[in-house]
């Protein structure tokens, strides 16, 4: 088994330097298109069930303050075996945080052996990685007793907002779940991650004549450096709770 991994190391290191000079920005749902197709006929040949699921519309703040629709790439959930008496989950995702318009689009190898791109690790080679399991699995005759399932998203760099209740969902049929992040430098692997949310304060003020009528006026600017310094305050590294103040429109 070992030697036919490593004979794919070339096949696959071809494969991700493709997928790499594949924008797929979370916001570039054209460049999502294309390598959800490549992917998808990547992990299909292993599976017995491909399926493309779509999702609605996110609702979204826009810089105006009105809320807005905005398009969400589907998701990819392949199964095998579905009816093994234990059942794996393996979770990863398409998007990357490099825009279309970026610099930052086409893989290089660096001195020699140093493989430098968009998504290289996060996460195109660790699906890579995910499916040279999974193949190598399929080869082995123990792989009757185990059914696996595999969730791709294309919202994870955002939040997974539109994709969550499904991977949830999912997950609650595995036995183990296992998400295909690169490890630290020195090779350790995440175990947990605390949950995160996002969220948007629209603040709305009242116009006035700042010489006339000044205390007919409500300050936005006012308001919001206020409630951003409140919501600052309750930052506790030692209890594990973060609030990173982000974008301001």
């Amino acid at each position: 088994m070992k030697a036919w991994i490593k004979s794919q190391q070339l096949p696959i290191l071809e494969k991700l330097m493709v997928w790499s000079a594949i924008n797929s920005d979370s916001r570039n749902l054209a460049g999502l298109a294309e390598l959800r197709e490549s992917v998808y006929q990547q992990f299909s040949m292993l599976a017995d069930i491909s399926q493309v699921i779509e999702l609605p519309d996110l609702s979204l703040l826009d810089d105006r303050g009105e809320l807005r629709a905005l398009a969400q790439a589907p998701i990819l959930h392949f199964a095998k075996r579905p009816e093994a008496p234990v059942q794996i989950l393996l979770c990863g995702h398409m998007d990357t945080v490099f825009p279309a318009d970026s610099d930052f689009q086409l893989p290089k190898i660096k001195d020699g052996q140093i493989l430098h791109g968009p998504g290289v690790a996060d996460m195109k080679g660790g699906l890579l990685v995910m499916w040279l399991a999974l193949a190598a699995l399929e080869r082995s005759p123990s792989a009757q007793q185990l059914g696996w399932q595999v969730v791709i998203n294309s919202d994870e760099e955002t939040g997974s907002l539109a994709s969550s209740n499904y991977l949830q969902r999912v997950a609650r049929s595995a036995h183990v779940g296992l998400v295909y992040e690169p490890a630290l430098a020195d090779g350790t692997l995440a175990g947990a991650r605390k949950g995160s949310g996002n969220f948007s304060l629209l603040v709305r003020g009242r116009s006035a004549h700042a010489g006339r009528d000044f205390e007919q006026g409500r300050n936005a600017i006012a308001a919001l450096a206020s409630a951003m310094n409140e919501l600052h305050l309750y930052n506790n590294i030692a209890t594990g709770l973060t609030i990173n103040l982000g974008r301001i429109s």
